[in-house]
């Protein structure tokens, strides 16, 4: 009796907590296939292997799926295959100080990517990778994304792990019951369960619209599937205890990115990948909460007298830059056109970066005529007319540019008016190394064609913790009170990446340190790096650098950048600080 009782209570409790089934809708007819980015497997904190989580991709109907581990960067990348008839290709998920960077079609780095975010997204860039801002509005501070003015490609607008840390961190019984009712409601429907605890942030569009107004910007959703569920907020690879769910093939029904790659797949891995990776970049996809309506498909373009424009491209006056070039007399209206499978109490909006254009649409097809003017127009559809109102369909924007708009650079340093050298050619004075008991190190004034200079020469040890450190030094007995940069000629051994900091002399014995990391490479190059690029190191809270104080500046190689056990050299050219 008491058994049946507790049944009968379960019963009652997931029939009033339970979220409703998604809705199952007509094939897609839109020309695009479906995957899932931001996997992790066996190899970091997932649960299963590649070959098992292919598998379960295959089960959810997906084309194609992105696994991203983990990592610094370093590790090649596994090769594109098929496996149970899905695409897999391997990213990597890099953390840094300013939260976590998805990397896709990223060769092995050089030397470890990490540190700070700005540091990281340069070296994705340059490298020829295509990163994206993970989880952005994580309530945890370690995962939420803080470098908004860095040129990154991509940002996830959904994260089903950012959903259940919002509800864990929200006061009141309310949350908390949300939270047992997804354990309880989980075995009778998981996809539905977990799309009923996504998060929306509504900062996170006008961050996006923001930067759109610059350049373009890809926004995408990320599954961040482990199998995996950590408790006590922490993250899946952390170790303690952690639940066995959301598994794998649930969490790819809940939501992904549909993609419009140039032409159908042909089950060759080697030709299919390029193709799908290329659409990736161009934004040539849209966004589904597939736990909400499935399978949902869009078809978005916009036609001018200079031709048509899909998701993610650029239309400008007098051309096309994007997948579908027709040329054309410039000006005239730009004409939107909206198809779509969306159920009639679903609601279409379309938007011009963070304003609404037009709304309220429940056809499934409409057009819009707007002004040939800047603008960043895109598609969102929101579950109207059911248990939730979230955006199930977001698509990516076409860009409109104005003739003759000037592109978006960086504001230019102020004329130097004084430089004072720091290294005159003929002597060493002022400078030295540190350098921790297990690590070596150098310093040589080495003969160069024409002049001397300034030659580290390092070995990392393979020291766990405390952390090995090798530094260059050079004294500044009377601070940098008037001076705004450091000017510098600089090359290494291999491609590395150095953090010029600037020290301080803090409480009791310990040093406040200042920092602004530079890229290295093995022919000169000059750096000019501003003073005011600098930021605090450590858990110290200074409200300014203050300059007057700085008594060192340190060249520092550590593990943040370099591998343990490292040998190498490092040299200086010139150096100079600037007012």
């Amino acid at each position: 009796m008491l058994t049946a009782a507790l049944t009968a209570a379960v019963g009652v409790f997931v029939g009033l907590t339970i979220q409703p089934r998604r809705l199952l809708l007509g094939a897609p007819a839109d020309g695009t296939i479906a995957g899932v980015i931001h996997i992790h497997t066996s190899r970091s904190d997932g649960s299963l292997a590649p070959d098992e989580i292919a598998a379960a991709a295959a089960r959810a109907g997906l084309q194609f799926i992105v696994f991203t581990d983990h990592g610094d960067g370093t590790r090649k990348p596994d090769a594109p295959a098929y496996r149970s008839g899905v695409l897999c290709l391997d990213g990597v998920e890099i953390s840094t100080t300013g939260g976590h960077y998805i990397a896709l079609d990223l060769p092995p780095a050089p030397y470890p990517l990490g540190g700070e975010a700005r540091d990281v997204v340069e070296d994705v860039r340059r490298l020829g990778g295509f990163g994206i801002v993970a989880h952005p509005d994580s309530p945890k501070p370690e995962l939420r994304w803080r470098e908004w003015d860095a040129p990154f490609d991509a940002i996830e607008m959904v994260n089903p792990d950012t959903g259940w840390r919002v509800q864990a961190q929200q006061a009141g019984w309310r949350p908390r019951l949300r939270l047992l009712s997804a354990l309880v409601d989980y075995p009778f429907r998981p996809a539905e369960t977990i799309t009923g605890l996504l998060a929306e942030d509504v900062t996170l569009p006008a961050r996006w619209a923001a930067t759109a107004e610059r350049r373009p910007v890809v926004t995408v959703v990320g599954a961040d599937a482990h199998a995996r569920l950590a408790l006590r907020n922490s993250d899946p690879g952390d170790g303690g205890f952690a639940l066995p769910l959301p598994g794998y093939e649930p969490s790819f029904r809940v939501l992904s990115v549909r993609v419009r790659p140039e032409r159908p797949l042909s089950g060759m891995a080697a030709v299919d990948a390029p193709g799908v990776i290329r659409a990736i970049r161009a934004g040539h996809l849209h966004s589904i909460i597939n736990g909400i309506a499935s399978p949902g498909w869009l078809d978005f373009t916009a036609t001018s007298s200079s031709g048509i424009a899909l998701e993610g491209d650029e239309l400008q006056l007098g051309q096309i830059r994007g997948s579908d070039p027709r040329g054309g007399p410039p000006g005239g209206p730009v004409v939107l056109r909206v198809r779509t499978n969306a159920p009639p109490p679903f609601t279409t909006s379309v938007w011009n970066g963070a304003k609404v254009v037009s709304g309220n649409h429940h056809e499934q097809e409409f057009t819009l005529t707007v002004a040939d003017a800047p603008a960043a127009y895109w598609v969102e559809i929101r579950s109207t007319g059911r248990s939730r109102d979230l955006a199930w369909i977001r698509s990516n924007a076409i860009y409109v540019r104005g003739s003759g708009a000037p592109a978006a650079s960086e504001e230019g340093r102020p004329p130097v008016t004084r430089s004072q050298p720091m290294f005159d050619g003929a002597t060493a004075d002022g400078w030295s190394v540190e350098h921790d008991p297990t690590s070596l190190a150098a310093l040589d004034l080495a003969p160069a064609v024409g002049r001397n200079e300034l030659r580290l020469r390092f070995g990392l040890s393979n020291q766990i913790t405390p952390a090995p450190v090798v530094a260059l030094a050079y004294a500044t007995p009377a601070g940098l009170a008037g001076h705004s940069a450091i000017a510098l000629t600089v090359r290494a051994e291999r491609p590395m990446r150095v953090s010029v900091q600037l020290r301080v002399p803090g409480k009791g014995s310990e040093w406040e340190r200042w920092q602004r990391s530079m890229f290295v490479d093995v022919s000169d190059e000059d750096r000019t790096l501003s003073f005011s690029e600098f930021r605090p190191v450590g858990g110290f809270q200074s409200t300014a650098l203050p300059l007057e104080a700085v008594r060192s500046i340190m060249f520092v190689i550590d593990p943040v950048n370099t591998k343990r056990g490292t040998s190498s050299r490092f040299w200086v050219a010139q150096a100079t600080l600037q007012r």
